[in-house]
């Protein structure tokens, strides 16, 4: 479009048209509007710009008269840098000659005078021509356009006559686009742009063959100069090529990695840049992202991300949050576990977590975490996951639902929920509610309390239904230390540094406390048996409550075992058979290996160790695995790197029609989820070299002697 002039004569016409010509006069008149044409000019310009193509609005000033308030102008800048002053004219009745545009028969804007539209050779002058006025010696008022033959308009008049500006008489901002009203009511819409913004959706980028990578791009709010390329990158890593639509990269080597800097620059004054990261293979999230721009959703309270990548470059991980805690990183499979601060603010967070290379500063990929608030009331226990034992840590409320272990399945109509035993894990006589507090039914929930200051111990609370029969019972453990997982090399996945049940973890240079021993678990029962009260003898922890029990007889026949019901109803009476199964009728599918069953006593998130064949954990002889040592005045075994301290814990014999502990200090049996056959699965049995016969191995032994369960990660 053409830059629209007018000249300073073309004014003339505004000043009004006389029958009696007086050249001085009209020379006077002739300053005096030159300062009102510096000022319509500005308005001659900014609708030239308003009506031009390609042109956006970047952003928006306002102006309002002081007075009533009404926005009289306002300043736009385009995405193209120019800066406009739009001024508002509002209709009035004007004796003086008012210059403005209307829309012609044909739809065209075009240049009128009084609203009507100024012809030249019976055309009317469309605004992107330049009108030029003059006047000649007899005082007439004479137009052109591009040079052409000059048409008499009449002769100056009203010598008195004030220029009048008409071009706008009314401007709103609205939310996507500045709307103007020329003199006829004609709308001018001129849109707000989009940021100007180099767009690349993807921008971690991995590869294993030296074959081209395309990368595909947009410009939002392009300009018709705008260039883009990329930067900060080694020619001998990578051949770079920017196409209309797309960047291809080629790596050199597969050793070649780089952050290359996609820019785009509208050589108007805007940039937008882009860090890609293009490196063999790399380091790529697979989980799927929780949305458009969060990838993990994380709860208040007592929250654990787990973030799940590929790559094989080495990295680090730096939280951006102080309330995101690095907890590990998993060398092989790298699994990423953050822990993250209780969100006391009251209101919805984000964090986020960069993935860079080793030992530098550079992002390979970044992690965004969203934190829900704190939800006041009990805390629910098993609102990620229900099971029948759960880790209590801090004082206060909670509470869980009455389903059977980590299923949804109801347990029944029940009617009520009684703390049902307590114990300290040692020879301390226990009193009652110093480990649980309160025990209730209540909308649906088992709900417990502690006291105030939390007592290290374990407890089993019991729904009953109106007939006070058992239903289903729950194990409550508040350890007195941190409970861990680490993997050392001795099985698949993170295991916990401390048999179910333990208040403490056993020391890999000192004697292990009983506390450490843990319970004792019949093989796939869910319930716990309480451990030792000491590192010797036959005598298990002080208890309140009931006491554990057995059915009378020589342990050889079908009338010593219990049915399912029985266990679920009772949960401390021991089912027995010599070398055998406890429960009648035989059932193997209690615990397996492929998943973590109803019957599984570990809490939320681990479950009792499938029989890997393949993993140290699970040898046939113990002494060949690293780390391996034992000791006796420690009560201990351990193998792994670093190193899994395992208690002599002792077992509850199968055979003993007076039941208790036996070999505590000596011996140990750890459960897997493996079965053998109708009477028997497998173990870690383990005695100490001096202890009847050197036994280091995994083997089978008898489902009814209870054993100690060391729980590992699901």
């Amino acid at each position: 479009m053409k830059k629209l002039l007018i000249s300073v004569a073309a004014v003339l016409l505004l000043a009004g048209c006389t029958s009696n010509y007086d050249d001085s006069g009209i020379k006077a008149r002739l300053d005096a509007v030159e300062t009102r044409l510096n000022e319509l000019e500005g308005n001659i310009r900014s609708l030239q710009s308003a009506i031009g193509e390609g042109v956006f609005v970047a952003k928006v000033q306002e102006y309002a008269d002081p007075d009533t308030g009404k926005t009289v102008g306002i300043t736009v800048t385009y995405t193209n840098g120019d800066v406009k002053y739009f001024e508002i004219s509002p209709k009035a009745d004007y004796t003086a000659p008012v210059l403005g545009v209307i829309k012609s028969g044909s739809g065209d804007l075009v240049w009128a005078i009084d609203g009507v539209a100024i012809k030249i050779d019976g055309k009317e002058v469309p605004v992107y021509q330049t009108p030029v006025f003059t006047i000649d010696e007899d005082g007439n008022l004479l137009v052109s356009i591009d040079g052409s033959d000059p048409v008499v308009l009449g002769q100056v008049q009203n010598e008195g006559a004030t220029l009048v500006d008409g071009i706008f008489t009314d401007i709103k901002v609205e939310q996507d686009k500045v709307v103007l009203t020329l003199s006829d009511n004609t709308k001018v819409n001129i849109p707000f742009a989009e940021a100007f913004k180099l767009n690349i959706e993807t921008t971690g980028f991995t590869f294993s063959t030296l074959d081209p990578i395309e990368i595909p791009y947009s410009v939002s709010a392009k300009t018709s100069g705008t260039v883009v390329g990329v930067a900060g990158y080694n020619p001998k890593q990578f051949t770079v090529k920017v196409e209309a639509d797309k960047i291809v990269v080629t790596p050199v080597t597969m050793k070649s990695s780089a952050v290359l800097l996609a820019y785009a620059d509208s050589k108007v004054g805007l940039t937008s840049l882009v860090n890609l990261t293009v490196e063999a293979e790399g380091v790529e999230v697979i989980d799927t992202p929780y949305s458009g721009t969060v990838d993990y959703m994380a709860e208040g309270e007592d929250a654990i991300v787990v973030a799940n990548v590929v790559s094989n470059v080495e990295f680090d991980v730096k939280p951006q949050a102080e309330w995101i805690t690095l907890v590990s990183v998993k060398a092989q499979a790298y699994v990423i576990t953050l822990a993250l601060a209780n969100n006391e603010t009251g209101a919805l967070r984000e964090g986020t977590v960069n993935i860079v290379k080793k030992g530098t500063d550079t992002v390979i990929q970044t992690i965004t975490i969203a934190q829900d608030k704190i939800i006041p009331g009990p805390k629910d226990l098993g609102k990620k996951e229900t099971a029948n034992s759960y880790i209590v840590t801090a004082a206060g409320d909670y509470k869980f639902a009455p389903v059977k272990g980590n299923s949804t399945e109801s347990v029944g109509a029940v009617a009520k929920a009684e703390l049902y035993w307590e114990t300290y894990n040692n020879a301390e006589e226990v009193t009652v509610n110093s480990v649980i507090a309160a025990v209730s039914f209540a909308d649906g929930f088992i709900n417990f309390s502690t006291p105030e200051t939390l007592k290290p111990g374990n407890a089993v609370i019991a729904a009953k239904d109106a007939n006070d029969v058992i239903l289903w019972s729950w194990h409550i453990w508040i350890p007195a230390t941190e409970i861990t997982t680490n993997t050392n090399g001795i099985y698949s996945v993170p295991m916990m540094d401390r048999n179910l049940g333990a208040l403490v973890a056993a020391p890999a240079d000192a004697e292990a406390p009983v506390e450490s021993y843990g319970f004792f678990y019949q093989w796939g029962r869910k319930d716990p048996f309480p451990g030792p009260k000491a590192t010797s003898g036959s005598s298990f922890a002080k208890t309140t409550g009931p006491a554990p029990s057995q059915i009378d007889g020589d342990g050889a026949t079908e009338a010593c075992k219990i049915t399912l019901e029985q266990s679920i109803q009772n949960p401390l009476l021991m089912g027995r058979a010599n070398n055998g199964d406890w429960i009648t009728p035989a059932d193997n599918t209690l615990w397996v290996d492929e998943s973590k069953t109803m019957y599984d006593p570990c809490p939320p998130g681990y479950r009792v160790p499938a029989r890997l064949s393949d993993q140290p954990l699970h040898s046939g002889d113990f002494t060949a695995v690293a780390g391996w040592a034992e000791s006796k005045d420690n009560h201990i075994f351990m193998m792994g790197d670093p190193v899994a301290v395992f208690p002599f814990a002792g077992y509850c014999d199968d055979y003993d029609p007076a039941g208790g502990v036996a070999k505590n200090g000596l011996r140990v049996l750890y459960w897997t989820a493996h079965k053998s056959d109708d009477k028997a699965a497998y173990g870690m049995n383990v005695r100490e070299a001096t202890s009847g016969g050197n036994a280091h191995k995994l083997s089978t032994a008898g489902k009814s002697r209870a054993g100690s369960v060391r729980c590992v990660a699901e």
